[in-house]
């Protein structure tokens, strides 16, 4: 099923939290909701999910070319899953994933049994088979949020929706989890749509990436498009780490694919090249060589991409440049070491 939004409005008093934000969740896709805090992601989530109301005539949700925006949440057939898991402390595991089935009016409620099989279905399926009798304060953050994804797929959503699903998790849980979510999606094929600060996150598991800033969506696309082609500077100074120079600088003209603002070159760190001439010793400054001048000033080799700082002698600060560990071997360099810089940007497609 898919998911749009169109032209939605949302203020808190004074305060806009979402200005004419459009969107469209192609069916089956999981489709990540990222920027910073205040961005307006989780308000357009909570609207989605009927949670919120969009302001009077700014525009409408819809589900498969449905009208939904005034339809009630229980009745919209979404499945919401909380940042923070929300489960009910006093009711075991397996009551917790039963507790919107047996919730439901008795014309529509399935039999014991088939609840029953239903949760056992859904454990299995989070892989917490031997957990259902468990009290959630017996179970780690991982297997509480697991929980609640099986109580928000209990109901047989026709939409999934995610906030922050991994926010309150450390980094190793969050990095099983969300390869977890990317098979378990593979296999499901149910419109997803999840919230997150998280640029590593996004990009990981997304089929396509909503940026959004300051209440308006910014850029629209699949991960790898959004990270190499940003279509504004903020775009590309949220994902991932960046470098501002000065134009003009080393390698960069008019018509290739790096974004500007105000004379502002925004590059990325593994897009800057360490130039040394042929036949030249590392350490050694050659006037004739081409390139910025710059000097090393800090090596991080931890890992298998090395961090290199360097300061330029323009007095215009220090630049950040990744390179792969063997062409640092190769390069021999060492802080301290006088070095020159050159930008190759990738020309547009």
């Amino acid at each position: 099923m898919s998911v749009t939004a169109e032209i939605i409005s949302k203020t808190f008093g004074s305060y806009a939290a979402l200005d004419k934000v459009s969107l469209h969740a192609p069916a089956g896709k999981l489709v990540a909701l990222l920027g910073p805090s205040g961005s307006g992601k989780t308000t357009l989530l909570r609207i989605i999910a009927g949670l919120e109301k969009p302001d009077p005539g700014s525009g409408r949700i819809l589900f498969d070319g449905e009208d939904v925006t005034d339809v009630a949440p229980g009745k919209r057939g979404v499945g919401f899953v909380f940042q923070h898991y929300a489960l009910f402390r006093h009711m075991s595991v397996a009551e917790n994933i039963a507790f919107g089935l047996k919730a439901r009016p008795w014309r529509e409620r399935p039999s014991k049994a088939d609840i029953k099989a239903r949760v056992e279905d859904l454990l299995r399926l989070v892989q917490l088979e031997t957990f259902g009798a468990r009290l959630p304060a017996q179970l780690s953050g991982g297997q509480r949020q697991r929980v609640a994804l099986a109580r928000a797929l209990a109901v047989q959503p026709r939409v999934l929706l995610l906030d922050e699903p991994f926010g309150a998790l450390d980094a190793k849980v969050r990095r099983d989890l969300r390869r977890w979510l990317r098979h378990f999606h593979a296999e499901a094929h149910l419109t997803t749509i999840f919230v997150t600060h998280d640029q590593e996150e996004a990009l990981e598991i997304a089929d396509e990436v909503v940026v959004m800033n300051q209440a308006r969506v910014e850029q629209v696309g699949p991960p790898r498009e959004i990270y190499d082609h940003p279509a504004t500077p903020f775009v590309h100074r949220f994902l991932g780490n960046v470098n501002q120079v000065a134009l003009p600088w080393a390698g960069i003209r008019p018509g290739v694919s790096v974004p500007t603002e105000g004379g502002i070159a925004f590059v990325r760190p593994h897009d800057i090249e360490i130039l040394l001439p042929e036949g030249a010793t590392p350490g050694i400054d050659d006037p004739n060589a081409t390139g910025a001048p710059a000097r090393i000033t800090d090596i991080h080799a931890a890992g298998p991409v090395a961090k290199i700082a360097a300061k330029r002698d323009d007095g215009l600060g220090v630049l950040d440049i990744e390179l792969p560990r063997p062409r640092l071997a190769i390069l021999r360099l060492n802080e301290g070491d006088r070095i020159r810089l050159r930008v190759r940007p990738r020309a547009n497609p």
